[in-house]
């Protein structure tokens, strides 16, 4: 043994870093990729009954009149006609969609509970059927088209540019900012060794690097679209035709907004 080399160099290490549970890190991971797996899901072509205009104004209309309607017959009929269009869905997407409407439904009766204690339990069930269709079908155009189809549609109703500016970047940057905090959530998985109990104020520091690294990629964003000429107009390349189902979904719509008048008109009969 060479007597210049230091005596504490030569003892073996026995170092075992104690067990940690990483459950903070693991959920918050899982959390983040159910987003973005929900974000990046292609939209399901069997259940493109209209271009997704009609598509959207035939939902928003549906929603309006539930929501003006005081006879609940109008409101079973949509909700019988939702629980059809749903059996088209994916089992993945019908699971998703039904457990959203359903914890919406249970969240507006724990709000509306006093009505059931002050004599009124209609209204509480009443409502909470309009919340449980009003999600329903908002899951149900989520699940049938893809943002970027939404988020063009938009156009088509002469929404503001700057609106749909807006949105549309945001969905985009929800999926890019999702990834850096998913990599960043790894890699502080990597980097823990032994037992740490304070794992959760590590979050204070992926939400700062994620605002830093949101505002190099608004500069970066904003330089780009500059050289490409952008001037916050979104132009349509063409105009589409209205296809026999889009005339189909618009008599559909025509036969519901009948339908709802003359529900209004029996009960003020």
């Amino acid at each position: 043994m060479d007597p210049n080399i230091p005596t504490w160099m030569t003892e073996p290490e026995a170092y075992s870093a104690p067990k940690d549970s990483d459950g903070f890190l693991t959920k918050s991971t899982l959390t983040v990729l159910g987003v973005l797996s929900h974000i990046r899901e292609t939209s399901q072509r069997g259940l493109r009954w209209a271009s997704p205009p009609v598509m959207l104004l035939t939902v928003l209309a549906l929603i309006v009149l539930m929501a003006l309607s005081k006879n609940m017959m109008f409101s079973y009929v949509v909700l019988a006609e939702v629980l059809i269009a749903s059996l088209f869905l994916s089992g993945k997407a019908l699971s998703r969609s039904m457990k959203t409407s359903l914890s919406a439904m249970a969240f507006s009766m724990l709000l509306l509970l006093p009505a059931v204690f002050s004599g009124t339990p209609r209204t509480m069930l009443t409502v909470s059927i309009k919340v449980f269709i009003s999600v329903a079908l908002l899951n149900l155009v989520s699940q049938t088209l893809p943002f970027n189809k939404i988020t063009a549609s938009l156009k088509s109703f002469r929404i503001p540019d700057l609106f749909i500016f807006t949105l549309d970047i945001t969905l985009k940057y929800i999926v890019l900012l999702g990834d850096v905090c998913v990599n960043m959530l790894n890699a502080l998985r990597l980097r823990s060794v032994g037992k740490n109990r304070e794992k959760g104020k590590s979050v204070s520091g992926i939400l700062g690097v994620t605002f830093l690294k949101s505002r190099e990629m608004s500069e970066e964003m904003y330089g780009a679209m500059a050289c490409r000429g952008f001037e916050g107009e979104y132009v349509r390349t063409r105009e589409r035709q209205l296809s026999w189902k889009d005339a189909a979904t618009v008599l559909f719509l025509a036969g519901m907004v009948a339908l709802f008048v003359y529900t209004q008109r029996a009960i003020a009969g």
